[in-house]
């Protein structure tokens, strides 16, 4: 009993899987026109050449330079002592302590030197470039008489044309 069902849930999940394939297939003895959309029987393959933009990014690695001034060592001059936060009659409810202020005094060095910090600087450039692909598409008659060949400008490579059975071939490389 548990074998037979678990052969149907396997058969039905076998054909679930292939649904999809078999009719793909079904569906490429009957092409349709990828432009118009009849369904006659004088569609073919059509191999045709279509520019796309294509968007190039470099990073460019450069410096900053900004000059700055080291002095020359300094030496102390004196020390100095101050109180500060003394009890005023303002200050009735808060309760401090007066404290001292220590700093010293200092002699700057005699001259100093020019040098030059520099930073690491990044940049990201990108660039649009036109660029060609081949695309296989099926199309009647009167959609590949009205199709437009593109023109590739001189110098660009061009990507080979695909090699299908009985395929037309739409693309046109202007020369000067």
């Amino acid at each position: 009993m548990k074998s037979s069902s678990r052969r149907l849930f396997l058969g039905s999940m076998i054909a679930a899987a292939f649904a999809p394939v078999l009719a793909t297939v079904g569906n490429a003895a009957d092409r349709c026109c990828a432009h118009c959309g009849c369904s006659a029987s004088r569609c073919r393959k059509v191999c045709r050449l279509v520019r796309e933009d294509k968007k190039i990014t470099t990073t460019c690695w450069g410096m900053q330079c900004e000059e700055i001034c080291v002095p020359h060592p300094s030496t102390p001059e004196c020390k100095h002592c101050e109180t500060v936060c003394p009890k005023t009659p303002e200050d009735k409810n808060i309760c401090a302590q007066p404290k001292k202020l220590v700093w010293t005094s200092w002699i700057p060095g005699c001259g100093a030197d020019v040098f030059t910090k520099r930073k690491l600087m990044k940049k990201t450039v990108t660039k649009t470039v036109p660029s060609f692909k081949w695309v296989i598409e099926d199309a009647c008659e009167q959609c590949i008489a009205a199709l437009e060949p593109v023109t590739v400008p001189e110098g660009m490579t061009v990507p080979a044309a695909p090699e299908i059975e009985g395929a037309y071939v739409v693309a046109a490389i202007t020369e000067k």
